[in-house]
């Protein structure tokens, strides 16, 4: 071996390594600057320690991810889509209408951008903190039965609720737009669980359906949710056509329940 390379290769290969330590140095000090922003920013209102339903100022940010990434797959588009948000939230670009409805929408915060992108990447790539409550629930019932009971949909003594015909309107199309859906490739898939969730978000934000009526409407479209998630997420056209299938069944049981 060349005597000039001998004494070379153990420089290269010394920072070839304090390169790359001093990147995942960065990156570390990247996600832990996320993390105690958000604790700082947004935990004043998305709280995952609040014990109770009516001590909430806003949905915890589990949730929020959960809202948000099915919508926004690719990291960049994520960041930007929560940077978008925070400073100009707007109807529009709800995604989470049953939040909207309960706690109205945020007001616009003049966070610096460079503070919100550590804040939506550390989201991205992390588990976000399990809300008290979850925890709470699942320890006293287990599976999330207490859950899954509070958000059953029931019959008004054996009638049926009252929505407005605009409701009845976009169910309908609802139904007929899973009905007559033939998937050519996933992206097919992917555009029909966003489609479904503007038209169940059109649903949700309707002033007029209030009260117990729509309390139960609600429980109606979080039975929904799930699935509508997972078909924007969809890995393959089985999988696609698997969500599409158990959205069809849930959505075509809406005259079982509501009435004009």
């Amino acid at each position: 071996m060349n005597q000039s390379l001998k004494f070379y290769l153990p420089v290269i290969f010394f920072l070839l390594f304090t390169t790359a330590l001093t990147a995942q140095q960065d990156k570390t000090t990247s996600q832990e600057k996320g993390y105690q922003l958000m604790k700082t920013f947004c935990y004043v209102c998305h709280n995952p320690n609040v014990t109770s339903h009516d001590k909430m100022l806003a949905p915890p940010m589990m949730m929020v991810k959960r809202h948000y990434k099915p919508n926004y797959p690719v990291k960049q588009d994520f960041v930007n889509a929560i940077v978008s948000w925070v400073h100009h939230p707007s109807p529009e670009r709800v995604l989470m209408p049953g939040a909207v409805r309960k706690f109205k929408i945020m007001p616009p915060l003049a966070y610096p951008k460079e503070d919100l992108e550590a804040i939506a990447s550390y989201i991205f790539d992390h588990e976000m903190d399990k809300p008290a409550m979850m925890k709470k629930m699942q320890a006293e019932n287990g599976n999330h039965k207490m859950m899954s009971e509070k958000s059953a949909i029931t019959l008004n003594d054996g009638k049926k609720w009252k929505v407005d015909t605009e409701t009845i309107k976009t169910m309908d199309e609802v139904n007929q737009l899973l009905n007559s859906f033939k998937g050519k490739e996933l992206a097919d898939y992917h555009a029909l669980g966003k489609e479904v969730f503007a038209k169940a978000k059109k649903v949700i934000l309707d002033k007029n359906n209030k009260g117990e009526d729509f309390e139960q409407l609600h429980n109606f479209f979080h039975g929904l949710e799930n699935n509508m998630h997972r078909l924007m997420e969809a890995k393959s056209m089985e999988e696609g056509e698997k969500y599409k299938g158990l959205l069809e069944v849930h959505a075509s049981k809406f005259d079982d329940y509501f009435e004009e």
